[in-house]
């Protein structure tokens, strides 16, 4: 652990690791060092546990997802407390059969929390990463944290969106995202000439947001 990424680490490199984790796609225990996937956007998708019940559902819908992340250049790890051995028997009993072969993720071991710990996400008290997502972007940035509570599923196309709309500001100029855009929609030029006058430049985006 490098340091302790607190809230206004957002636009500041991200904390390094270095842990073990099980790849079933390879079918091998592997090594994965974040300072690997510099030049990569990468997304952090903490969990719970293994053989849990909102995680599963999460990590199955996540799965669903594996081309469209990859089209953007989105490397996605799954992490957790739980061991890699756990991981490897979790794959074998229960994801492998929910998405139809082998889990597409790599799956990291948090064991001491020490990755968790140092973006904000593990949880002390129960001794376990909470339902956190991080997204790095390709500089190794943070751009996005957020936590949310063990009994609430996250949804992730939502964090696909959130992956299009930075892949979007980096690729275009700088331009920032609005709410609810979506990959087609158009994007605000953050130039002293629209300060102010949003409704006037933009009003089809801020009318769509009436809808």
């Amino acid at each position: 652990m490098d340091s302790v990424c607190k809230i206004t680490c957002i636009g500041k490199e991200a904390p390094n690791f270095k842990a073990p984790g099980f790849d079933a796609v390879k079918g091998s225990f592997e090594t994965y060092s974040l300072a690997d996937y510099k030049g990569k956007y990468v997304l952090l998708f903490f969990y719970p546990g293994d053989f849990t019940y909102v995680c599963p559902t999460e990590l199955v819908a996540l799965a669903s997802l594996k081309d469209k992340f990859q089209e953007i250049g989105v490397q996605v790890f799954v992490v957790s407390t739980d061991s890699k051995f756990s991981h490897k028997e979790w794959n074998a009993n229960e994801l492998s059969k929910a998405v139809n072969g082998a889990y597409p993720y790599p799956m990291l071991s948090d064991t001491l929390g020490w990755i968790g710990r140092s973006y904000g996400i593990f949880n002390d008290e129960t001794g376990v990463d909470l339902r956190g997502v991080v997204l790095i972007d390709k500089n190794g940035l943070v751009q996005l944290v957020y936590v949310n509570a063990p009994p609430i599923g996250r949804n992730p196309k939502e964090l696909l969106r959130m992956a299009l709309a930075l892949k979007e500001h980096d690729d275009n100029g700088g331009k920032v995202i609005p709410a609810c855009w979506m990959p087609g929609d158009d994007t605000i030029d953050p130039s002293y000439d629209n300060s102010g006058k949003m409704w006037d430049n933009y009003k089809e985006i801020l009318e769509k947001e009436l809808k």
